[in-house]
């Protein structure tokens, strides 16, 4: 038996493809290491374990249960992300500068 992600689609990636545009979208953060919980089955993955369908859009799929984890379009101008489930990322802050080394 197959699983629920397997393909051969040229269309179709893992979730580490989509790390760049993640990255501009969280603002530097290294977002494919990053946990997701799936609201549907309840698994967790890194987000570099999910599969990345591309098309009009890019979709990122549960590992599990294939339901819709992410969708990134683009449009003119603007870019809209769907998130879903439960994410844990870490973005990049500003440093107290009392607290930064001199």
């Amino acid at each position: 038996m197959t699983s629920p992600m397997h393909t051969d689609d040229p269309l179709t990636l893992d979730g580490n493809a989509i790390g760049a545009l993640l990255a501009e979208v969280f603002h530097g953060a290294e977002v494919t290491g990053a946990t997701r919980g799936c609201g549907s089955c309840g698994q967790r993955h890194a987000v570099g374990e999910h599969r990345l369908y591309r098309g009009a859009g890019f979709v990122l799929r549960c590992p599990g249960c294939g339901n819709v984890a992410l969708t990134v379009v683009d449009g003119d101008g603007w870019r809209e992300v769907r998130l879903a489930g439960s994410w844990s990322v870490r973005v990049p802050g500003e440093r107290d500068a009392a607290a930064a080394p001199a």
